[in-house]
């Protein structure tokens, strides 16, 4: 089964380039997801809308084995990438993910915690800064602050758009939710709230950590998709 790794504002596939590298969940093959503007993609302009990263994630689905299962994991705005994802192939009527697994982010319909895209370049930083999570190189080096910056500053703007405009869609397919208990952004009252997008299973895990406790908690997030991926073969039979 293929688990397709969306990244968090700013981030890129890199963010799961030790979860594609584990040999820990035998059966299961992380897929990270590159976004246009960052990592491999670099040179191509950052997008604008949810529905131009959407395309782009259902033409990455495309090139799947067709008899392969998959799941999708999101963190923060990989989180809402994944599950418009799901909607649109909800309404397309085509093959759903055994599971939407999302980490770190408000369901959709939710208020926008911060509008940290409107401020300006020192107040950005001071807010990414205040949610953790961002490596110590990127901090001593202004050249890849520079970098970083318009991506964030995208992102967040696309993020906060898609989610003033949001018609939240309950999805027939089960919802897992993990989030940090000292998150600023998502407290743990957000993350129960994934209850009400999903007309099939449910279940919640908080962890300790903020806003990116997923960077330290990448073999007990592993583990747990692993067994939503083997209770949801179990209940399609296979």
């Amino acid at each position: 089964m293929r688990v397709y790794c969306l990244p968090h504002a700013g981030g890129s596939a890199g963010s799961y380039l030790a979860w594609a590298r584990s040999q820990d969940v035998p059966g299961l093959r992380f897929v990270p997801v590159e976004l246009p503007g960052r990592g491999t993609r670099l040179a191509e302009p950052l997008l604008t809308s949810m529905d131009e990263v959407v395309e782009g994630v259902l033409s990455v689905l495309e090139n799947r084995p067709r008899q392969e299962s998959f799941m999708f994991f999101g963190h923060s705005m990989g989180a809402q990438i994944s599950y418009e994802t799901t909607r649109r192939l909800a309404e397309a009527g085509q093959p759903l993910p055994r599971a939407l697994v999302v980490s770190g982010c408000r369901p959709p319909g939710a208020p926008v915690a911060a509008p940290l895209h409107e401020r300006s370049d020192d107040q950005l930083m001071e807010g990414i800064l205040e949610l953790g999570g961002t490596p110590a190189e990127i901090l001593e080096h202004r050249d890849l602050l520079n970098m970083l910056l318009p991506v964030m500053r995208a992102d967040l703007g696309l993020l906060a758009r898609y989610m003033e405009g949001a018609r939240p869609t309950v999805l027939p397919c089960p919802v897992m939710a993990f989030g940090g208990r000292d998150d600023r952004l998502v407290g743990p009252e957000w993350i129960t709230g994934w209850r009400s997008m999903t007309a099939g299973g449910f279940r919640h895990r908080i962890f300790p950590g903020d806003h990116f406790f997923l960077h330290n908690q990448v073999a007990e997030l592993m583990a747990e998709i692993a067994a939503t991926a083997r209770e949801q073969a179990g209940v399609t039979g296979g």
